[in-house]
Parts: structure tokens; sequence; C-alpha cells
């Protein structure tokens, strides 16, 4: 099916706040981001697909069917929301199989499928602890096992990367891009710029719960820059002088030595001229953070609530 998931006008209240307004589009297989802050209106959306909350107006399809209708869907489809959906008194393992039989999976499918992930992800060892004993970032990876365990037709994914350290985030981001491989529908939803120039896909900006520009990833970079900044870190300080003699150079971290450098970009092929002269005087370059800069262009001043 070419669009697996259909949103037509879809808007939902809470009270007086208005957290979906006259919401519109259709999936495209593979990896659909939607990016936006906080109180746009992201998880309101994902469970109004998951089928937990009835839109006050407008339809959904997912797979031709109606989430909140329909519990066929439910073997189909899987959502990673931002708080879990755990059972804290229950082990890990225990968790995994009840999930898992909701699927209609069997013990021995649920076992080694969970085993296969959670080795990847670095958490094969907490198995047989009790999820209220583990760390927010460790309930984040066996949440995604969870997600992931019935190979989903539709995977949708809150914020699927945090708390998680830089390996397990890569090895999220690899499942991701190979349910995209097999042509299954994958719709992500994040408050980090940094995130989204992780993939190649479609991009939907979402605020103040309306889609404000539907485009492709690449284009936070190629038209939402300008007049914006960079900080670079660097490996070990440079020279305060050297550094300002760096076209854009804004301000350094140390009174004379810095290795986090700010600096004032015009477009996104400035960011390698930057670069390119760091290199010539001598710097190691550890990272570029756009994110912070970038997202009042993005997405103007004043945030609600998350919903």
């Amino acid at each position: 099916m070419a669009n697996n998931i259909i949103i037509n006008h879809v808007s939902k209240s809470f009270e007086d706040v208005r957290a979906l307004n006259d919401i519109s589009f259709r999936s495209s297989p593979g990896v659909n981001i939607i990016l936006g802050p906080n109180g746009a209106g992201k998880s309101t959306l994902l469970r109004c697909i998951a089928g937990l909350y009835k839109p006050d107006s407008g339809s959904i399809r997912v797979l031709g069917k109606e989430p909140y209708y329909d519990n066929t869907l439910k073997q189909r489809m899987s959502f990673l929301s931002e708080n879990y959906a755990l059972y804290d008194y229950l082990s890990v393992k225990d968790n995994l199989i009840f999930f898992g039989k909701l699927y209609g999976m069997n013990e021995g499918e649920i076992i080694d499928k969970a085993t296969e992930t959670l080795k990847r992800l670095d958490a094969y060892e907490f198995i047989e602890r009790k999820v209220y004993t583990l760390s927010r970032g460790t309930k984040q990876k066996i949440a995604f096992c969870r997600a992931t365990l019935n190979d989903p037709e539709i995977l949708l994914l809150d914020e699927p990367t945090a708390f998680l350290d830089q390996q397990s985030s890569e090895e999220i981001r690899k499942s991701v891009q190979e349910y995209e491989r097999m042509h299954r529908t994958v719709l992500l939803v994040t408050q980090r710029i940094n995130e989204v120039a992780r993939y190649n896909a479609r991009l939907l900006i979402l605020n103040k719960g309306r889609i404000v520009n539907d485009s492709k990833t690449t284009d936070i970079y190629k038209s939402m820059l300008s007049g914006s900044s960079i900080s670079i870190r660097l490996a070990k300080p440079l020279k305060n002088s050297v550094a300002a003699s760096i076209s854009g150079f804004i301000s350094s971290n140390g009174v004379s030595y810095g290795n986090m450098l700010r600096f004032k970009i015009r477009n996104y092929k400035e960011v390698n001229k930057i670069i390119a002269s760091l290199i010539e005087n001598g710097a190691y370059i550890v990272s570029i953070d756009y994110a912070e800069p970038l997202v009042e262009n993005i997405f103007g001043k004043g945030a609600r609530d998350e919903f």
C-alpha cells in the first residue's frame, strides 16, 4: 500500500487547548520524521495514529483501517512512547514475553528476537532484572526492543534515542534504516534537530499543532542556516587570537585559549570554510553543534508544554 498512514484534516483538543489543528498528510514508505518543539503536538499525533486518542474531527487510516476501532492493527503496528510502557515490577524477560504474546508470537520467537535486539543494544545482561531497578537509558533500550519484537509494518517512535549513549543511539538508527530497506513505514518524532540530520528522509515540521513545512531532512542545512551560528568543539584548546582571525568568529569559552568556539555563518557552505581554516591552524575537531542556533529559525519563539 503506497500510503500506509493517511491523516485527513485531524484536530484534537484538551479542554480549551488545541493540540492538533487541521493536520493532513500521507506517509511515504520508509522513514518519515516529524520535527517540532515542545508543545507542537507531536506525541498527541502519534497517540492518535496508534489509536490511543480519537480525533475530535477528521479521519485517520492505518493500513486502510481506523486505528481507534480496529484492534487487528495492534499486531501490525507498534508504538514506542515517551513513557516506556513497561511494567516496573516484572522482569525485562517477563515484560517482553507478555507484550510479544499480545502480538501473537510464541515464547520461543519472543526470546530469540529479544536476545538479538538486546545484545545489539548492549542490554542483554539485564534480561532477568525488574524494570524499576534499571536506568532511564536501559529502560529506553528495553522499550525499543518491545516495540520491534513483531517486526511491525508500521513503527511509531517518540524520541527513540532519548537518554541513550552514542553507541546505542547508532544501533537504533541502524534498525530504523533497516525498516526503510524492508519498505516498512517508520514515523519518528523528535524535537532534536541533530537527530534529524542522521537520516536522509522525508521531513514534516510541526509547530503549534500545524504542519508548517513538508520537505526533506537535507533542507535543514540548505535553507535554514542563513544568519545562524555553530558551535565547534576541539580536542585541545586553540589560541583565541588564531580563532579570531577566521571569518565569522564570535566567541571562545576561554580567556586566552578555548576548545569550544562559536562562528556566525550565512549558509551551509561556510561551515566547510571554517573547518578548513581551523585544520590549517592545527585544530582537531571533535564535534559541530547546529541544533540550538537553528531552533528559532525553524520554529520561531514561544512554545507550549508537550501534550
